[in-house]
C-alpha cells in the first residue's frame, strides 16, 4: 500500500426511495466514527436519483485500518440495516464503491504561485 492520499466512494441508486432520519443518523455515526479514526473529511449528498458518499484520508492504511475496526462492521450493520428499513435494494442498487488515489487536489484556500 502506497502512502499517498486516497478517497473512497460509494455512490447507490435511490429507485424512489428517500434518504429517512435512521439513514441520516446511521451515516452521520459512521462518518463521524470514520473521522476519528483517521478520516480527513467527508460528504454525505444525495441528488434526486442518487445517494453519494466520499470520504478523504491521508493514506490507505488509515483507511484499511478503519475498514477492519469493529467500529466500521458495526455501523456498517446500522447502515445497511436503514437501507433495507427504506426499501433499498442493496447491493443491487449500488452504482460504484471505489477506493481512488488522490492525483491532484485544489481548494479555494490554497494560494498560487
Amino acid at each position: 500500500m502506497d502512502k499517498s492520499p486516497v478517497i473512497r466512494i460509494w455512490i447507490t441508486n435511490k429507485n424512489n426511495s428517500e434518504i429517512t432520519n435512521e439513514i441520516n443518523n446511521a451515516m452521520i455515526g459512521f462518518l463521524s466514527s470514520a473521522m476519528e479514526n483517521g478520516c480527513d473529511g467527508f460528504t454525505f449528498a444525495e441528488d434526486t436519483e442518487r445517494v453519494i458518499v466520499y470520504t478523504s484520508w491521508s493514506d490507505e492504511r488509515k483507511l484499511e485500518k478503519f475498514r477492519s475496526s469493529e467500529d466500521y462492521k458495526n455501523y456498517e450493520k446500522e447502515i445497511l440495516n436503514s437501507f433495507f428499513a427504506a426499501d433499498f435494494q442493496l447491493p443491487a442498487d449500488i452504482l460504484f464503491n471505489s477506493t481512488a488515489k488522490i492525483l491532484h487536489t485544489y481548494s479555494k484556500n490554497e494560494v498560487s504561485s
